[in-house]
């Protein structure tokens, strides 16, 4: 004889009065070898309720929606068929009182009631909330347009001017030369040479003597000067001029930042304490510690760097509009 032969048979047996699903639950349940307090912790149920439906006390269930799952629970638990046993619930459970249909409500705005008893005017607040917004999120748009389309100074560098080296004086020293007479000599007929005598004290020509030909004077021409030219010296070129960059101070936290332009700074831990809310000047830096993850809010995130326990922190991917958002742990 199958297991729900049996069940049909405890239920629905002329010779006999038909069994009830609590005492069908208790008798397995006992065959099991299960204690009330085991079957409660299993179906997530009070020791009262589960000695309820035991003992079908229906009243004290919340109603025969909930009957009918903690019986089919029950039997599911047990390994038998919950099916007769919800069948017996259908025709013996006590009928409910049907419930009246709560009138639907619209939802209305209720006023409010000032501590005078007087009736508050909504429209009047919501005016201002509504003003203070909007003030706010032109503010926002303005400062983000201004920090956005701020041009960024330019590096301007003064090269000092190239003066050339004076020229060197070229100094010609003159050749001796030998005094040429200018006395015009008489015109002498045509087809004569005319003899000069070179001078007796010129240096270097032999001493006259007597009876011997006249020699041709011969006019000495200094060799010719060739103009100065310039120098060919290589021009010295400037030294190239160094700009200082941005020393930051020495860390002492978990955070610092360095400005290299001026830069609105916003750090808080995670305690909700604001390390640093303030405007920090170009060319400065603040290191601050406390308790991590950190909150960071950068507001010139472009020209601004970011250590984290001494290592460089890249803002580029946390940059919307130069505003840089991150947090670190």
């Amino acid at each position: 004889m199958s297991q729900d032969t049996t069940q049909s048979d405890l239920l629905q047996s002329p010779a006999s009065p038909p069994s009830s699903p609590g005492a069908i639950l208790a008798l397995h349940r006992e065959e099991a070898g299960l204690s009330v307090n085991d079957v409660s912790a299993k179906l997530k149920l009070s020791r009262r309720q589960i000695e309820a439906l035991e003992s079908d006390n229906y009243q004290a269930l919340p109603g025969n929606t909930f009957v009918r799952g903690f019986v089919r629970n029950y039997a599911r638990l047990l390994e038998i068929d919950p099916q007769p046993l919800v069948h017996y619930l259908d025709n013996h459970l006590p009928k409910e009182p049907s419930q009246a249909a709560l009138p639907r409500l619209r939802d209305e705005v209720l006023p409010v009631l000032r501590p005078d008893g007087g009736r508050a005017g909504l429209s009047f607040g919501l005016a201002i909330v509504a003003g203070l917004g909007i003030v706010g999120l032109i503010a926002g748009a303005y400062w983000l347009y201004d920090k956005s389309t701020r041009f960024e100074p330019q590096l301007t560098v003064n090269t000092p001017s190239v003066d050339m080296p004076p020229l060197e004086p070229v100094v010609v020293v003159p050749q001796a030369s030998v005094p040429v007479d200018t006395t015009v000599p008489a015109a002498q007929p045509a087809g004569e040479v005319q003899v000069v005598p070179p001078p007796a004290n010129l240096p270097g020509n032999p001493p006259a003597v007597p009876g011997a030909s006249p020699a041709l004077a011969v006019g000495v021409t200094p060799a010719p000067v060739s103009p100065a030219l310039p120098s060919t010296a290589p021009v010295p070129q400037p030294a190239p001029v160094v700009v200082p960059a941005v020393v930051p101070e020495p860390s002492t936290g978990d955070v610092r930042v360095v400005a290299r332009q001026e830069s609105w700074v916003q750090i808080t831990d995670a305690t909700g304490k604001r390390l640093v809310n303030e405007l920090v000047p170009a060319g400065q830096s603040r290191s601050v510690a406390g308790k991590p993850p950190y909150r960071i809010r950068i507001g010139n995130g472009h020209q601004t760097q970011l250590f984290y326990k001494g290592k460089l922190t890249d803002l580029t991917p946390y940059i919307r509009v130069d505003v840089a958002n991150l947090e670190l742990n």
